[in-house]
């Protein structure tokens, strides 16, 4: 199991809309486009000590759009692209259920199902971690788990959910968080 040295330190990132645009439901890897500013954010994040863990509720998967297969492969290209930046993603972690569609759940966020499995797997503190994503269900879950919450304001979700900060790309997120002295 991959544990961490106990200095280090989390982000956990929610995907579309942080990451990489969110087109609805997007798994071809002819649609992935970095949002600007993630590349730049994620490459001074993690040379401030911090490591990355992606949470990221899936849809698609519930709705029938696209099956695990394909999530798998989409997802270990963005990862495989960000590696070529030389920014490691520790490991992604996906909830496939919609309550419409199939079942209620432990993993959908806002719930903390999949923290609490990275957390026990790296073995960091869910409280002590950053959370940054772009939809109150990423607020929600930061604020559930007791940790510093970042808002992605893309304008594509509304937000209800105050977060700690608020930043218009992953690079100001880490402006934002050097600032305020949290880096």
């Amino acid at each position: 199991m991959p544990k961490n040295k106990p200095s280090s330190k989390f982000i956990i990132l929610d995907r579309d809309g942080t990451i990489i645009e969110d087109r609805g439901y997007i798994h071809k890897i002819k649609d992935m486009k970095f949002l600007p500013g993630a590349v730049r954010g994620l490459k001074k994040l993690q040379n401030a000590g911090f490591r990355f863990i992606i949470i990221t509720n899936q849809a698609g998967l519930a709705r029938g759009i696209y099956n695990h297969a394909q999530f798998n492969i989409f997802n270990q290209e963005l990862i495989k692209r960000l590696g070529t930046k030389n920014i490691k993603i520790e490991k992604t972690y996906y909830c496939p259920h919609h309550p419409e569609f199939t079942r209620s759940c432990r993993c959908r966020k806002p719930k903390k199902g999949m923290v609490l499995q990275a957390a026990k797997e790296f073995g960091f503190n869910i409280s002590k971690c950053v959370y940054i994503g772009d939809k109150d269900s990423d607020m929600e879950l930061g604020k559930n788990c007791k940790g510093i919450t970042v808002l992605i304001e893309n304008s594509q979700y509304p937000n209800r959910i105050q977060p700690d900060y608020k930043a218009k790309n992953l690079y100001h997120a880490f402006k934002v968080l050097a600032k305020t002295r949290v880096i």
